[in-house]
């Protein structure tokens, strides 16, 4: 085991250092050719994108599942405004069943207030909320996979005030997750964000986001959604996120909450955190560093590691990520490698 744990860091370590310097090659590449085909592909009534996800995994012992590789992702989206005012959103999975993920209209009432209504994110976490090619790391965090609401059925409103620097959304949703298209037991799931954002300092890629995350629902029988809605009762949850670009430095972090009251049982508060470093050593490589911190409460399975990443950009619609997850707990032999090809445009 020893030998396979030393083996898997050799080849990380030797991945890195090719990637880096991939990394340096690339930095002069032009993209003029994909940005011509990309503008064919962008209207403001009609936009189609893509993401392809194809992940390596490796553990040199294994709890669960086989060493080897998956595609994670193989989605494509379709969205546009129609006259400044009614919005389209239509997107699926091919991997997953059932494939659609968003499914939704909105109509902006203002420039600064709309309405949403369908298949869509529930305005909870930063991290949830930021698309899966633009995150840190393959996966997100255990706390944000956990707790999250995730995708659900319902109604939104959001805005922003303070010329955009404050945003909102609130939203009743069916609570029982993307998976149930009805709601299951006429309760609703109920969740707000206040968001602010602003840039400091010289120079205008440096900026600081602040965000507060609640969400309420009372479960008459488990569903869909987070790892709460289980078990039935009722739950809150709350949260707080917030994220600094500073020159090529990034720092981010986000803490969740929950109390669950079950119908039958006592009361349970699972909760985690994480924090995150980042710093671009190259225009287009940047590291990364994460304490990821969750307490299931019997409810959930508990977890606390350390995750190091490599992000290489090789062209502005492509992405290499190899992260290195040790956890603290159980020890090197149970550490995890993953290895994220992806394509999004």
């Amino acid at each position: 085991m020893r030998f396979a744990v030393r083996v898997g860091c050799s080849l990380l370590v030797l991945i890195s250092i090719l990637l880096i310097g991939a990394s340096l090659k690339a930095q002069d590449a032009s993209d003029s050719d994909f940005e011509a085909f990309q503008e064919h592909l962008q209207r403001d009534y009609f936009t189609v994108g893509a993401l392809l996800q194809t992940v390596g995994d490796y553990q040199p012992d294994r709890a669960a599942g086989k060493n080897g590789f998956f595609v994670g992702n193989a989605r494509l989206q379709v969205k546009g405004v129609l006259d400044n005012k009614f919005g389209y959103q239509l997107q699926a999975n091919f991997i997953n069943s059932p494939s659609i993920l968003d499914a939704n209209v909105y109509y902006n009432v203002t420039s600064n207030f709309s309405v949403k209504a369908g298949l869509f994110k529930a305005p909870f976490s930063y991290e949830y909320l930021t698309g899966a090619a633009a995150i840190d790391f393959v996966n997100r965090s255990a706390v944000v996979n956990q707790l999250a609401p995730k995708r659900q059925v319902g109604v939104q409103l959001q805005g922003t005030v303070a010329e955009g620097k404050l945003k909102y959304s609130a939203g009743m949703f069916n609570g029982n997750g993307y998976g149930g298209n009805q709601n299951d037991d006429n309760n609703f799931l109920y969740t707000a964000r206040l968001e602010t954002s602003s840039g400091f300092g010289n120079s205008s890629d440096n900026s600081m986001m602040v965000g507060i995350n609640a969400a309420y629902e009372k479960n008459d029988q488990a569903s869909g959604g987070n790892v709460l809605s289980t078990v039935p009762g009722e739950q809150v949850l709350i949260g707080a996120d917030s994220r600094i670009n500073y020159g090529k430095l990034m720092l981010a972090g986000e803490f969740i909450y929950g109390v669950l009251a079950a119908n039958i049982g006592p009361e349970y508060n699972p909760l985690g955190y994480y924090a995150t470093a980042g710093y671009f050593v190259t225009p287009k490589t940047q590291l990364l560093v994460r304490w990821d911190y969750f307490d299931g409460d019997f409810i959930a399975n508990s977890s606390e590691s350390i995750v190091g990443g490599v992000n290489v950009f090789p062209t502005d619609f492509s992405e290499v990520q190899l992260n290195y997850s040790y956890p603290v707990s159980e020890g090197i032999d149970f550490s995890q490698i993953l290895l994220n090809l992806q394509i999004n445009f």
